[in-house]
């Protein structure tokens, strides 16, 4: 064995240990440069797939995102749309309630003037009978003497009824026993009584027209106060 050893061992000289350990060292770096190259291409291809990914990602992103701002949109668009609908019908609406409003408010002035014309008219109708009314009414200025003058003769009228009673009553006395006589004086009597009666109905009649006319004077005086 120690002979075998010392062949082994003398194979090796410092060129052939050197190229041996270079070649070892040559193969290493290769291997490490093979996978280093390997790794490189997996990174770069997974660079490129995250990119693609990521490039795919930011597609459907962008294209979800402007799907919905177009749904947003259109959302917004009929909202819109239907809020002025509302508004073209309130508006409209109210247009025709205000018309309706103003046309009902000039029928109702329209009638209110023309009652206001017909009661002014009725007003001055009835200011102008009254007036027309009152031009035949009796002055006082005049009433007053004219009522006083019946009031004389009515006295006066009385007065000769008592004297007219006291002669009478003499008379019948002082011819109690004379019968052509006495049917002289009846007849003198009845016909005196029957003026008496003519002249008191009269005066009467008189009386009760200027106690008339006199109520009537002062219904109007309370009237027109």
């Amino acid at each position: 064995m120690s002979g075998g050893n010392e062949t082994f061992v003398s194979g090796w000289t410092v060129d052939t240990l050197r190229e041996h350990v270079l070649q070892k060292l040559t193969d290493q770096r290769n291997a490490l440069h093979e996978e280093i190259s390997a790794q490189r291409d997996f990174t770069r291809q997974q660079i490129a797939d995250l990119r693609d990914s990521s490039r795919i990602m930011t597609t459907d992103l962008r294209d979800s995102i402007r799907t919905q701002a177009e749904d947003h949109r259109r959302m917004l668009d009929e909202r819109y749309a239907t809020q002025t609908k509302a508004l073209d019908a309130a508006f409209k609406a109210a247009e025709q309630a205000v018309a309706v409003a103003l046309a009902n408010a000039e029928k109702a002035t329209s009638k209110a003037e023309a009652a206001a014309e017909r009661r002014l008219e009725g007003m001055n109708e009835f200011r102008g009978a009254l007036t027309d009314q009152t031009k035949t009414f009796l002055p006082r200025a005049e009433y007053n003497p004219a009522h006083s003058a019946l009031v004389d003769r009515l006295d006066g009228v009385n007065t000769r009824m008592s004297a007219l009673e006291l002669r009478l009553t003499s008379r019948l006395d002082t011819a109690g026993g004379r019968v052509a006589g006495a049917a002289e004086s009846v007849t003198d009597i009845r016909e005196q009584k029957a003026t008496a009666n003519s002249t008191a109905i009269l005066a009467v009649m008189a009386l009760s027209i200027l106690v008339s006319v006199a109520a009537l004077i002062v219904s109007i005086a309370l009237h027109k106060g």
